[in-house]
């Protein structure tokens, strides 16, 4: 069972959810940290407060025994709250209630204008204590320096203001979850409207209606970011639609290359038969449909070579095999002399040292193919000329020949199938018009690049250019072992 892939809206709220959830997260620590602080920050000067109040409550008689008004005392302290006063000494002069500072474990400060708080445990609950201290003075003195110190401990439970934070951090919880399903209802709402575009982009190619090559996306009442994205649809049609109309072409005209000598055979045997010649006109006649469907024979094969070709897969291969190019064109070059005789040509070689990686048999191919379209195009008693070298970072192979160089018009349409020129087109030279399309497919599939080259008055050369080799030094290795 195959699982179904996440919509492009489900990815984007997965992708985003979390990081909101991280974000809440934070901002709730935060919030429930700093409320804390604050609370304690308020508790610790709220004790401050009635800490300078018990100290005001204090007063020395004469002899600088401190007094102090025990009424007055609890008044001053919140109910809950354990108070001591002490002396220089660190006394008890007075507490609340009564013997809890000698268990309590705490210790005096004993130093005047000092002050301190801490949390502690007493009897198993948990005290905000507070201890200050300072000079007071006496009946008929001027200098507080000379007074007698006084020490205030002020131990109050941490029990209300914990209650008080767990409400809080309850309350924080609950809106947290409510923010939480709030913001993500808008971020789903925010992608839903985000994603309006990308499915208006998507209905518009659903609707398009039967391939006419002028079907384009709007690019302007699309958002910025998806401008490229039409763009590229735009180019990825218009490349499609440039092959629809080669494959339509390429079916037009095999259809028309391989009806012409259909039709011939028929009509000469057609002529043959209604006639009833002698038996050399029928010999004749046989021997014209013969020619005709060898023609088609060839024809069907160049065909069959250019499907073999376009299905191989478009990588390049990783089983390329190191290839002497100088050896293979002088090979070509032997095999084409007496065909190229026969039309009084002169088959010329300048042939370097170059090795190339590829397969050898298809290279084979490519160079037949243009050394053949050489041989046909050349001039009468002229001559052609195959070469090969290395350049630099390049190996660079070449055909050329000394006949009337291809019209600047047709030069575009060289390298498509059935194409032929105008030598071809009005029967001086026969073929099909496959071969220099073989020769480009060939040349791609061995990452190779082939170009035309026209001269100056006459002439036509061919150019193929392959990557140089690595280890071009090890020559040896590009010939034949046996």
């Amino acid at each position: 069972m195959t699982m179904r892939r996440p919509t492009l809206f489900l990815r984007l709220l997965l992708l985003t959810l979390p990081i909101e959830l991280a974000v809440l997260t934070l901002f709730a620590f935060w919030l429930v940290r700093g409320s804390e602080s604050r609370s304690l920050a308020a508790f610790d000067e709220s004790t401050r407060i009635r800490s300078k109040e018990i100290l005001g409550d204090v007063a020395p008689d004469a002899t600088g025994k401190l007094q102090v008004d025990a009424g007055l005392m609890r008044r001053s302290i919140v109910p809950g709250t354990q108070a001591c006063v002490l002396d220089g000494a660190a006394r008890v002069v007075w507490e609340s209630p009564a013997g809890w500072f000698g268990t309590s474990g705490l210790r005096p400060l004993s130093s005047p204008d000092a002050e301190y708080a801490e949390t502690v445990v007493i009897d198993g609950n948990r005290f905000r204590v507070l201890d200050a201290a300072k000079r007071i003075r006496r009946p008929g003195d001027t200098d507080v320096a000379t007074g007698p110190l006084v020490e205030v401990l002020l131990a109050t439970p941490l029990a209300g203001m914990e209650r008080a934070d767990r409400e809080f951090r309850e309350k924080a919880a609950v809106m947290g979850v409510l923010l939480l399903v709030i913001t993500s209802f808008l971020l789903w709402a925010a992608i839903r409207m985000g994603l309006r575009p990308v499915k208006a982009m998507m209905r518009r190619l659903e609707n398009v209606p039967g391939a006419t090559g002028e079907e384009r996306l709007d690019e302007g009442p699309l958002p910025a970011e998806l401008r490229p994205l039409a763009r590229e649809i735009n180019g990825l049609s218009d490349r499609l639609w440039g092959l629809v109309q080669m494959e339509k072409r390429f079916s037009a005209e095999a259809a028309h290359e391989l009806r012409t000598p259909l039709t011939l055979v028929k009509s000469t045997l057609e002529t043959a038969l209604l006639t009833g010649g002698s038996r050399e006109e029928l010999a004749q006649a046989l021997q014209e449909a013969l020619e005709d469907l060898q023609r088609l024979e060839k024809t069907a094969d160049l065909l069959l070579e250019m499907a073999r070709i376009n299905s191989l897969p478009a990588e390049r291969p990783m089983d390329f095999e190191p290839v002497g190019l100088d050896g293979l064109l002088r090979s070509l070059a032997e095999r084409f002399a007496q065909a190229a005789g026969e039309k009084g040509l002169r088959l010329r070689t300048d042939l370097r040292a170059a090795c190339v990686d590829g397969e050898r048999e298809a290279l084979e191919r490519l160079f037949a193919n243009l050394i053949d379209n050489a041989v046909k195009y050349a001039s009468s008693g002229g001559a052609v000329t195959v070469t090969c070298g290395a350049k630099g970072g390049t190996v660079e192979a070449a055909v050329e020949n000394d006949g009337p160089p291809v019209p600047g018009e047709d030069r575009p349409y060289l390298f498509q199938p059935f194409f032929r020129g105008r030598s071809g087109r009005d029967g001086r030279v026969p073929g099909a018009g496959l071969g220099l399309a073989i020769v480009a497919a060939v040349a791609r599939r061995q990452g190779a690049e082939v170009a035309y080259e026209p001269g100056d008055d006459a002439g036509n050369r061919f150019v193929v250019r392959f990557s140089a080799r690595r280890d071009e030094k090890n020559y040896g290795e590009c010939f034949p072992k046996g």
